[in-house]
C-alpha cells in the first residue's frame, strides 16, 4: 500500500491549483486588494463546503466508530458557527463599502458597471450572493447537494473530507492577518476557526496512518479511494466557484474592488 499523504499530495496538486485559480478564490492572489462581493462569495462558498463535509464525517462516523477522533479535529461547530457570523456581519453593515481603493482594478471574469452609481451599488452585490447561493444566513445544508458527487464509500469521503478541510485550513492565519492589516473592518472569524483547526494537521496525519492498516482491510485500493473522494471535494469546490461565476455573469454583476 502506497503512502496515503504522498499519493494525496500529489495527486490532488492539479485540482488544487484549479480551485486557487478559480474565481472567487482566485482573489487571493491580490495581497493588497479587498474585494467585497467576491470575498462574500468565498465565505458562501465554503459555507457550503463545510456544511456538506461535516454531514460527510457525521455519517462516517456513525458507522464507524475509530473515526471519531479525527472527527473532533475538524470542530465543525465553531467553524460553522464563524462562518456565519461574518456572513451576517458582511450582510448588516456596508461600512467596508464606504470607500473605494484602487478602481482601476476589476475582476475580469465580470462585465458590465453599474453606470447609473458611479460604483458598484451595495445591494447588487449583497443580493446576488443571495440569489447565487440562498439567503446567506440560511441553515439549509441541502442548497447544493446536486452538485455533490458519488463518493466511494462513508469512511473514504469522510478522510478525504477533512483532508480537504484541515489543508484549506493551513493558510488562514496568513489570510487573517492581511485582511485584519486592511483599512476597512472585515469580519475574520472565519479564518481565525480555521486556524485553530490548522493546529490538528499533524495529530491527523498521524492517527489516519496509525488507522489506516485496520481500515483498509481486505481492500487494497483503500488509499486510491481516499485520493479519488479527495480529488471529488476540490471538484465540489470549483464547481460551487463556477456556479458562483456563472449565476454573476448571468445578471450583469461587476464585482467592486475596495
Amino acid at each position: 500500500m502506497r503512502n496515503l499523504f504522498t499519493a494525496l499530495k500529489q495527486d490532488t496538486q492539479a485540482n488544487h491549483t484549479a480551485l486557487e485559480n478559480t474565481f472567487p478564490f482566485s482573489i487571493y492572489h491580490h495581497k493588497h486588494l479587498f474585494d467585497k462581493a467576491a470575498y462574500c462569495a468565498v465565505l458562501a462558498i465554503m459555507k457550503e463546503f463545510h456544511q456538506s463535509t461535516a454531514g460527510a464525517v457525521k455519517q462516517a462516523e456513525d458507522t464507524e466508530a475509530k473515526l471519531t477522533q479525527i472527527a473532533a479535529m475538524i470542530d465543525s461547530n465553531a467553524v460553522l458557527t464563524a462562518i456565519s457570523k461574518d456572513i451576517q456581519a458582511l450582510d448588516a453593515k456596508h461600512t467596508i463599502l464606504s470607500e473605494t481603493h484602487d478602481s482601476s482594478y476589476r475582476d475580469t471574469h465580470q462585465t458590465k458597471p453599474d453606470n447609473s452609481h458611479g460604483i458598484f451599488a451595495a445591494d447588487k452585490e449583497t443580493s446576488l450572493i443571495k440569489g447565487s447561493f440562498g439567503e446567506l444566513s440560511s441553515e439549509d445544508t441541502h442548497a447544493h447537494s446536486n452538485l455533490l458527487p458519488t463518493f466511494h464509500s462513508p469512511t473514504t469521503s469522510a478522510i478525504a473530507a477533512i483532508y480537504v478541510w484541515l489543508g484549506s485550513s493551513m493558510g488562514a492565519n496568513i489570510i487573517s492577518r492581511r485582511l485584519n492589516a486592511m483599512e476597512q473592518t472585515i469580519p475574520t472569524h472565519y479564518y481565525q476557526a480555521m486556524s485553530e483547526c490548522a493546529k490538528s494537521w499533524v495529530s491527523f496525519k498521524q492517527c489516519v496512518d496509525a488507522l489506516l492498516p485496520e481500515l483498509a482491510q481486505n481492500n487494497e485500493n483503500f488509499v486510491d479511494n481516499i485520493v479519488r473522494d479527495a480529488n471529488a471535494w476540490f471538484e465540489y469546490l470549483i464547481k460551487l466557484g463556477k456556479q458562483f461565476q456563472a449565476t454573476s455573469a448571468s445578471k450583469d454583476m461587476v464585482v467592486n474592488s475596495l
